[in-house]
């Protein structure tokens, strides 16, 4: 095929080719082999001229004349298509001579001591002289791109650029600017991207004489870049997961829960610490409702003003208006004679907490409804209100539902106590905090006597496995007891009450199993209380209902504990 010359110079010029003549610290030329100067530099002005090229023939260019010593001879195999054949032809018309090597040019000899140091490195090495020729790559480099140590060294980095093994030379440019040069890099037409830095050699004439490359695959730094930032972001969710365990008690003094079915009770204790709205605390007898309320008065804003608990069912009927709205001079027969603050007006500018709700008398629970709507009270005997600033948090042990049916609450008492319900779980539903809570009353009690007891790791089983029908306040109640009536210095499980005993597991009554890990005991336990159960009731529904588990959860603990559950 045959092309115009134009189409062959517009080839050239995307070659990088006539860049690199211009860029070179060497006198350069590119000539067609009819003599005709394409593209000299300025170091060839005035020593190369077209007469001196037309007189010889360009086909023994180097065998004639002694002032040039090199040629470069380009070929397009790295091209497809019909571009193959156009830079082949193009090619057969064009050269590059450049001017021989200045005699005080020291040439580096890159001996095998030089190859091993450099196929050592962990980086990809590319070395040229100071004219663009490359004169090694080493092991890691043809490991990354794909290219081997006979594809280019020897070869010019121009004609290496035509062949598209590179889309562009950093040699070039460092041979230009005679300083370290970074670029970003296609190498061997593939979709990564590498960081090429290439750093010039001088000797002591200041004659460029090598050029070292190292290559960095940039596709896989932002990957690695990408995970680190993953693994960042995955250990900040991690520390904010144990930042959030640890407010639990860091942030609520004296409160201890780190159970699941602590968690949503735990988050609305926060939430009610910082604003102040009413609130109604449900949960069974001994869960601690006046703990919480106490704990959220602290952690508010009116933790430096009065904090009044009332229980509604320990104050006479007959008493309790007076007690909790006061009275005047007078206003009754046994009366104080100066009149009497109520409990309302007493946490002016604190915290009322409403214990068994439910007890209210029904008249009352309207003129509490008054405080609730207007902040304000009135006085047996009084015909005017005071103005009050009270937070008012409420608590009972039965359903708010059954409550209104029975007509004990009034339900638009309930609406205004119940902005924001918090319900507290069982201790039966809190296994995870028995340890913690056993040590935190153990210490305490130990504190309170003067005793120094520790329980035995039977007591702590025990006490996981006991229902705790009077929850806390029982557990409370037993350590205490313990503590008291025991000599000590270690309390173990012959020593709990018959409640204790009667447990359904022989491992509790045996003193040999105090040389047991706690571990290996309590997967015995659940072995055999799961076992017994299913071989009660033969219905894994049921059977989860009765251990207070998930279907799914209690079958996954089946398969890692090894039990078979067969059905006769």
């Amino acid at each position: 095929m045959t092309l115009t010359k134009n189409t062959y110079r517009r080839i050239l010029q995307d070659s990088q080719l006539l860049d690199f003549i211009e860029w070179t610290d060497r006198a350069c030329a590119l000539v067609d082999f009819e003599g005709n100067i394409i593209k000299s530099n300025k170091l060839a002005d005035g020593l190369i001229t077209s007469d001196m090229i037309r007189c010889v023939d360009i086909n023994n260019w180097v065998n004639k004349n002694d002032k040039f010593q090199r040629e470069i001879f380009l070929n397009g195999d790295c091209y497809s298509c019909t571009i193959k054949q156009i830079v082949l032809e193009m090619f057969k018309f064009y050269h590059v001579i450049i001017e021989p090597k200045n005699a005080n040019r020291e040439v580096p000899i890159l001996n095998d001591v030089v190859g091993y140091v450099m196929d050592s490195a962990q980086e990809g090495i590319y070395i040229t002289d100071g004219d663009g020729y490359t004169l090694k790559i080493n092991d890691t480099y043809s490991l990354l791109t794909g290219i081997s140590k006979q594809e280019v060294e020897g070869k010019h980095v121009s004609e290496l650029v035509v062949r598209r093994y590179f889309d562009n030379s950093v040699t070039a440019r460092v041979m230009k600017y005679r300083e370290k040069v970074s670029i970003m890099q296609k190498i061997n037409n593939e979709r990564n991207i590498w960081l090429v830095t290439g750093i010039p050699v001088f000797d002591k004439y200041q004659n460029l004489i090598l050029i070292i490359n190292t290559v960095y695959d940039m596709t896989r730094l932002n990957k690695l870049q990408q995970s680190l930032k993953k693994q960042a972001i995955s250990i900040k969710q991690q520390e904010q997961e144990i930042q959030k365990l640890r407010s639990k008690i860091n942030e609520i003094p004296g409160f201890i829960a780190q159970s699941p079915a602590m968690d949503i009770a735990v988050d609305r204790i926060n939430r009610l610490s910082k604003v102040d709205t009413s609130a109604l605390i449900l949960g069974e007898t001994g869960t601690g409702k006046n703990v919480i309320a106490e704990k959220i008065h602290s952690l508010s804003e009116r933790k430096n003003k009065p904090f009044i608990e009332v229980n509604c069912g320990a104050i006479p009927e007959q008493l309790f208006e007076s007690e909790l709205f006061g009275y005047k001079k007078g206003a009754f027969t046994g009366a104080l004679g100066e009149g009497k603050k109520g409990l309302i007006e007493v946490a002016d500018g604190g915290t009322l907490f409403l214990d068994e709700i439910g007890e209210l008398p029904l008249n009352l629970q309207v003129k509490l409804l008054t405080v609730l709507q207007n902040k304000r009270v009135r006085r047996v005997g009084e015909v005017t209100d005071r103005s009050v600033d009270i937070r008012i948090i409420a608590a009972t042990n039965n359903p708010p539902e059954k409550l209104i049916q029975e007509q004990k609450l009034r339900e638009d008492l309930y609406y205004r106590l119940s902005v924001i319900t918090l319900h507290l779980p069982p201790l039966r539903d809190r296994k995870e905090d028995i340890y913690l809570l056993t040590k935190y009353f153990l210490d305490k009690f130990n504190k309170r006597h003067q005793r120094d007891l520790k329980f035995s790791k039977g007591v702590y089983f025990a006490f996981e496995f006991y229902p705790w029908p009077g929850n806390i306040r029982e557990l409370e109640h037993v350590v205490e007891q313990l503590v008291v009536l025991n000599d000590g210095p270690v309390v173990s499980e012959s020593d709990l009450s018959d409640s204790f005993q009667q447990l359904p597991h022989p491992v509790i009554m045996n003193p040999e199993n105090e040389t047991r890990p706690l571990k290996e005991v309590i997967k015995e336990f659940e072995s055999n209380y799961i076992l017994e159960l299913w071989n009660k009731y033969k219905n894994i529904y049921v059977v989860a209902k009765k251990l207070g588990l998930h279907r799914t959860t209690l079958l996954r603990k089946v398969e890692k504990l090894n039990i078979k559950l067969t059905k006769d």
